[in-house]
């Protein structure tokens, strides 16, 4: 796409994140996977990010930033109930730690596509997948696994919810291009993933 003679490149990412619980004033960010279209997975850690992990899990203010930052370089970003979720989530924990607020992207939520396009019994990425046929699988969610790496820091816990949340990331990439023709994100011109 060009504007003014000048080429416009349009950047995308698939994120996630897996926290500590579903309300944002009460958990922490325990892990986000930001995908770039093409690109390789980044993977933030609040343990490797916090330098205080084994005292202080309560201090997600550097995976916080780091996510931020990272989010930020994109155009359009697509998350699975990203509007009512991880964005907010996002949001919540930059006004805490003081960060300012989370500018307005292009958002890709293949929640809110799955619940205003199709008619399905649950429009969780699980069932969605199942339907286009992905090739990544979800992996089951373990409570007490996310128990064990919140409260008791275990870092075994904490490789689970990565690969949990690195294999979500993988099948939002691959729901994009299916869904994509029922987002009005997408143009003729091409602007999107």
């Amino acid at each position: 796409m060009t504007a003014h003679g000048w080429e416009v490149m349009i950047t995308s990412a698939c994120f996630d994140l897996e926290t500590s619980s579903l309300n944002a004033n009460f958990g922490v960010i325990l892990v986000g996977v930001v995908k770039p279209a093409d690109g390789e997975p980044k993977v933030f850690r609040a343990d490797n990010l916090n330098k205080e992990w084994k005292t202080k899990r309560s201090d997600d203010s550097a995976v916080v930033q780091a996510i931020r930052d990272e989010l930020l370089q994109y155009d359009i970003l697509v998350a699975h109930n990203g509007a009512r979720y991880d964005i907010p989530f996002m949001r919540t924990r930059m006004a805490l730690w003081g960060m300012g607020s989370f500018p307005s992207k292009k958002l890709v939520d293949p929640y809110q596509i799955a619940r205003n396009r199709f008619r399905m019994s649950s429009n969780s990425l699980d069932s969605l997948s199942d339907l286009m046929g992905t090739k990544h699988k979800k992996t089951p969610v373990r409570g007490q696994l996310w128990m064990k790496a919140a409260m008791d820091g275990d870092r075994k816990a904490m490789q689970y919810i990565t690969d949990h949340c690195i294999i979500d990331v993988l099948i939002l990439e691959e729901l994009v291009d299916k869904v994509k023709d029922y987002s009005s994100v997408f143009d003729n011109r091409g602007s999107g993933w």
